[in-house]
């Protein structure tokens, strides 16, 4: 595999924004994925942290907004990897690179929330420290539950 890198993608054109709305429509499915409106909210007003190839292809991404009650809390919105470069460290050293930026950056904590089935998200949350906070029933609409998880940094 090649060397991946991250970085904060802080400008994009056109091009970039069908890449990162292809990526999220394959890694997150098309209920879940952001699109062409919300990528440009997100890189403006958040963070959103890519793991790319030193050839530019990108692999995965995280995306973060601010939590508007608790200003020194950051929401991770969306976490993924491409399924061929999952279980390689990829998104360990991503959320790892992204939780440096917001210690960096003073906030105090960072939640995310996570399909309760999705056990190796789950494993990697908590290898880093996440905790579990609540359950969320029903968070993202009928039958779609949540577990929130918390990391004070």
């Amino acid at each position: 595999m090649d060397k991946v890198i991250f970085r904060v993608i802080a400008k994009f054109d056109s091009n970039l924004l069908d890449i990162l709305k292809k990526l999220e429509i394959e890694n997150l499915g098309s209920d879940a994925a952001i699109n062409e409106w919300q990528i440009p909210v997100i890189v403006r007003y958040g963070k959103f942290i890519v793991a790319e190839l030193n050839c530019g292809q990108i692999i995965g991404a995280c995306e973060i907004i601010r939590e508007w009650k608790e200003y020194k809390t950051a929401f991770i919105h969306s976490f993924y990897i491409k399924d061929k470069y999952r279980n390689r460290g990829v998104g360990r050293d991503l959320l790892a690179y992204a939780i440096q930026i917001l210690r960096d950056e003073d906030f105090e904590s960072v939640e995310l929330t996570v399909d309760l089935k999705n056990k190796p998200a789950v494993n990697l949350y908590e290898s880093l420290g996440f905790e579990l906070k609540e359950f969320r029933p029903d968070e993202y609409g009928k039958g779609i539950n949540r577990y929130l998880m918390a990391l004070e940094l």
